[in-house]
């Protein structure tokens, strides 16, 4: 008998429960300011693959001129959340100030060209930056390239 009542109302006891859920989630549904969000995302997520492409060859003059690039994404990051809710810049505040610090690292280890502590500190930068993307909802995080071959050119960033 127990087992006839819970198959008919299984679907409204779950329909409750996903109601309930529901409006348990955050209001963070509407960005204000989305293409700069998604803009400013994809320039740090290039930066993370243009230095790890770097690096692996060996090229560690250009870093510091990545580090830079990165700080512009960061603005423009910084300014697509500017109208965002105090709780979120609450909770993404360190993850960016820690993707900086990282960034900043990466760069002073280009002057030494140590390759393992190279290799560390972009660890460290790409783990800081996947960290800010994740406070994002998938369709405003960069999509990964799919290529069948090396990035060359001008375009491969």
């Amino acid at each position: 008998m127990l087992q006839t009542l819970l198959s008919r109302s299984a679907p409204g006891l779950l329909a409750a429960v996903l109601l309930l859920f529901a409006g348990a989630l955050p209001a963070q549904t509407t960005w204000k300011s989305p293409e700069s969000i998604k803009t400013g995302l994809r320039i740090m997520n290039q930066v993370v693959g243009h230095t790890g492409r770097l690096i692996a060859a060996k090229n560690y003059d250009q870093l510091p001129r990545e580090g830079q690039e990165f700080e512009q994404g960061l603005a423009v990051l910084n300014e697509g959340i500017a109208n965002e809710s105090a709780d979120f810049k609450t909770k993404i505040g360190p993850l960016l100030a820690k993707a900086r610090v990282a960034a900043n690292a990466m760069s002073e280890a280009a002057q030494t060209h140590n390759e393992s502590m190279l290799s560390l500190t972009h660890e460290q930068f790409a783990a800081a930056v996947k960290a800010v993307t994740d406070m994002f909802p998938e369709e405003m995080r960069p999509q990964p390239r799919t290529t069948t071959g090396p990035a060359s050119g001008a375009g491969a960033q």
